[in-house]
């Protein structure tokens, strides 16, 4: 059996895998896709294999390859049966599975595999992504592109993308144009969503007015009769996992299996009466916020939100990046920032990584000095009133492993950032101290500090033999290798991606995340750039470029407020891929 995904609407779907069900909800199509392709990727890696599987919309069924890497190709139809409830549509014959408790009606507009593709970088060109549009059913708009990459095209497709671009761009003028000419008769498009929307209202002001009648006794039919009348049961909220199983045959006297779960016979022949969660659920999804940003956000502040026009691309992209980054996780996680050089920009990386996470997420980040001896990580942050290290928290651990201490504890140790919502724990800062930090001692701090924090970013030393080096590479859920683009940091990080290999970590180095730090404002060879590409991209799963900032060279505390928007996007990009690695 393989694992499907049901898109039940452009805000929600069910991914249906071997041992759960996956609620999945977005504000709007492309993050819904976004979602399921994280729940097909996690599941692969969690396998540590290939995973077939199925995307079932109403007018199309996609058969997709998911690798541990991320991506995700097309494959040949078969008719092995799917997890889940039986896919009709999607060309499955008697053998497919029978319909789950989660099963449900689903509509939603097109699906293409592009949307599900692996983000890459163009080595030939700048970094960029271009907008692919699916095809649209008529009397549709192509709502929600998705992003590939410009060296995965060829010349026709590009042009094509082109086209598709400027007609999109057309529909977004020719919206404003409608929305300010009040008009006698909706469009077709128009009248089409308003309909859904009366009825789909309709449906649920009804659904719980009155007990459901049971269903009269089944006649003899063969099971697989049975499971094709069988219709789909109430779906689980949004998020919530649930273990897949089969639904078990009603009695005769039961209420038919499609019926409203709001209210309806009890098998003890009490009414079942509705409720909060039933409330709730019924309720009406929140609508997308509107644009803040470019001409949308203008004429939506401008005209109160009378006018609101969808959000331009680079406003969508940055919502799907946000959505991804804070996620939730399934328990505390290590990101550990690594390269052999000083100067190839670990703290710059760390603390970037740091202050994205705890802005998108609201806290619970901690920025880890790692150092054997002394590093510059709690210089680079904003001060505090005390000047305790590592060593001084190490000294005390016994008093933060007691039930009653909280996490206000820590503030005597750790340095906290208002502005970005996370803390900094500085390595050692006295000059005449010889304490060290060795690889016990980095699982003692790591095991408390895991109880307080849901991610710890950890920058690490130059010593790739050092026992709390290697431990807290051991440690990682996540590896960031960073290099900027002088030919000793890059030959640095190559250097220590063999000897990682070549000491048991080749599974860490596969899973890495490589971010090229650019050092100065100069543009990029286009040849180095395909000659590290080609590289680092044979080793790890994803490359990210992040652009040449000032206030990086001078090594004064960091001020996220003076940082470019241009290197805050692409921090936010490097940080969505580390957090797809979780």
């Amino acid at each position: 059996m393989i694992a499907q995904a049901r898109i039940d609407s452009d805000r929600s779907a069910t991914v249906h895998l071997a041992d759960e069900e996956i609620g999945i909800h977005g504000e709007h199509i492309s993050e819904v896709r976004a979602n399921v392709k994280s729940v097909f990727i996690d599941a692969a890696r969690r396998a540590g294999r290939d995973l077939d599987v199925v995307i079932v919309e109403s007018d199309a069924t996609h058969h997709l390859r998911v690798e541990p890497s991320g991506r995700i190709s097309t494959r040949e139809a078969d008719d092995r049966p799917l997890f889940g409830p039986s896919a009709g549509s999607a060309g499955h014959g008697a053998g497919s599975a029978a319909p789950s408790p989660a099963a449900h009606s689903f509509s939603a507009s097109s699906f293409d595999v592009a949307s599900f593709g692996q983000h890459a970088f163009d080595p030939e060109g700048d970094v960029e992504a271009t907008a692919v549009h699916p095809a649209v059913p008529e009397g549709s708009t192509a709502d929600s592109p998705s992003w590939i990459p410009p060296s995965l095209l060829g010349e026709d497709t590009h042009e094509a993308l082109e086209a598709h671009e400027a007609q999109d761009e057309q529909v977004s003028q020719d919206e404003l144009v409608a929305a300010s000419v009040p008009s006698s008769a909706p469009t077709t498009a128009s009248a089409s969503v308003a309909s859904a929307a009366q009825t789909s209202a309709s449906s649920a002001e009804q659904a719980p007015s009155a007990p459901v009648a049971p269903a009269p006794a089944p006649s003899a039919a063969s099971p697989a009769e049975a499971a094709d009348q069988a219709g789909p049961a109430a779906r689980p909220g949004h998020g919530r996992r649930a273990a897949a199983t089969t639904a078990p045959q009603a009695p005769a006297s039961a209420p038919a299996a499609d019926a409203p779960q709001v209210a309806g016979a009890h098998p003890s022949g009490e009414t079942r009466r509705p409720t909060l969660q039933d409330l709730q659920s019924a309720g009406r999804q929140p609508s997308p916020a509107p644009a803040t940003r470019g001409w949308q956000g203008t004429l939506t502040r401008l005209t109160g939100g009378r006018i609101s026009p969808r959000p331009g691309r680079a406003e969508r992209e940055e919502r799907a990046q946000l959505q991804r980054i804070s996620r939730t996780l399934d328990g505390p996680k290590n990101i550990a920032v690594v390269n052999l050089k000083g100067g190839a920009h670990k703290t710059t990386a760390s603390l970037m990584i740091a202050a994205t996470l705890g802005m998108a997420r609201g806290g619970g980040v901690l920025a880890w000095d790692n150092n054997e001896t002394r590093g510059t990580l709690g210089w680079r942050g904003a001060p505090a009133e005390h000047h305790r290290t590592a060593i001084d928290l190490l000294r005390d651990l016994d008093q933060l492993r007691t039930e009653q201490a909280t996490v206000s504890d820590l503030d005597r140790y750790v340095r906290r950032q208002e502005a970005t919502r996370f803390d900094i724990l500085a390595s050692d800062e006295d000059p005449g101290s010889s304490a060290l930090i060795d690889d016990a001692a980095f699982r003692e701090l790591d095991e408390t500090l895991s109880r307080f924090y849901r991610l710890k970013v950890i920058d690490t030393g130059n010593n790739v033999r050092a026992s709390n080096w290697l431990a807290g590479v051991q440690s990682a859920d996540q590896l960031v290798i960073i290099s900027t683009l002088r030919e000793d940091t890059f030959n640095a990080a190559a250097w220590m991606i063999d000897e990682l290999r070549a000491t048991g970590l080749a599974e860490q180095v596969d899973h890495a995340v490589t971010i090229l730090s650019h050092s100065s404002g100069k543009k990029m060879d286009p040849s180095l750039r395909t000659q590290l590409h080609k590289h680092f991209g044979a080793h790890t799963r994803a490359i990210v470029e992040v652009p040449f900032e000032e206030q990086f060279v001078d090594g004064a505390p960091l001020d996220f407020s003076r940082i470019h928007p241009e290197t805050r996007a692409a921090w936010l990009r490097a940080t969505a891929e580390i957090v797809d690695g979780l």
